[in-house]
């Protein structure tokens, strides 16, 4: 069975969820620490390139970041920060979001991939759909907290 179309779809539909979770924030609401603590909108989108970018890398793939993402947005960042343009993460995003996506496409997926989460190219790529989705989650709180709407259940 091929599983590429699958993985496919849950790439596309966590980038559709994302731009959802996005497409009506403003750059000063996106880049706003919220309740004290929380890591910025922008921060969480910046994050998922970062990391879909690492995960692209280790397949085999050659996106490259800008040279400022790694310091903005790697683990145990997110406070106040002088973060790009919400339009220039997305664009960053959607570059990393294809670089995914060929992997997906033009890889086996029963390649060995190293990881911790993961032993092959197929569950790297389901991993990448697992933290898409705690980001997910992470801005509908902060859209909340936001006072913006409701968008999924």
């Amino acid at each position: 069975m091929d599983f590429a179309p699958m993985v496919v779809r849950g790439l596309s539909f966590t980038h559709e969820r994302l731009r959802l979770c996005t497409a009506d924030l403003t750059d000063e609401e996106a880049g706003r620490v919220l309740a004290g603590q929380l890591t910025p909108a922008v921060w969480q989108l910046g994050h998922v390139a970062l990391v879909d970018t690492g995960h692209a890398r280790r397949s085999g793939g050659t996106y490259a970041l800008p040279t400022k993402y790694e310091d903005l947005f790697k683990i145990g960042t997110g406070g106040e920060a002088a973060y790009p343009p919400l339009a220039e993460v997305w664009q960053t995003f959607d570059g990393a979001h294809q670089a995914i996506v060929k992997i997906a496409t033009t890889v086996d997926l029963t390649t060995p991939a190293e990881g911790r989460a993961y032993s092959n190219v197929g569950e790297m790529l389901v991993q990448v759909c697992i933290h898409r989705s705690y980001h997910i989650g992470k801005l509908t709180t902060l859209r909340a907290l936001l006072g913006k709407r409701r968008l999924f259940g």
